[in-house]
């Protein structure tokens, strides 16, 4: 059984191209092996929600992969980005991929 991998993307930096971005990580996804599950959007308020719904659905489907457009989508919220990957990883023993090269 391949591994779950979610996506994260914050709406206010897709500038339109959300379904072209959760595309990129899902062919990103099928080429590391992983299954991808489903994509979280945080809306642009960036309140936080979405990050916190992933979080409890890495937890409770025993995922471990999350995938963001590029590190930028885990910024400019209210928490740091730094804080954001280190609860990840705490919370849900996360690895974060980015479409990013």
């Amino acid at each position: 059984m391949e591994a779950l991998i979610y996506g994260y993307l914050r709406d206010d930096l897709a500038d339109g191209h959300s379904e072209e971005l959760e595309d990129a990580m899902s062919s990103l996804a099928r080429e590391e092996g992983l299954c991808f599950a489903a994509t979280f959007h945080e809306s642009t308020s960036g309140d936080g929600t979405a990050f916190v719904e992933l979080t409890q659905e890495l937890k409770r489907a025993d995922a471990h992969h999350v995938v963001v457009p590029s590190l930028d989508h885990l910024a400019g919220q209210t928490i740091p980005r730094e804080i954001l990957l280190a609860k990840l990883a705490r919370e849900a023993a996360a690895q974060v991929w980015t479409i990013e090269t």
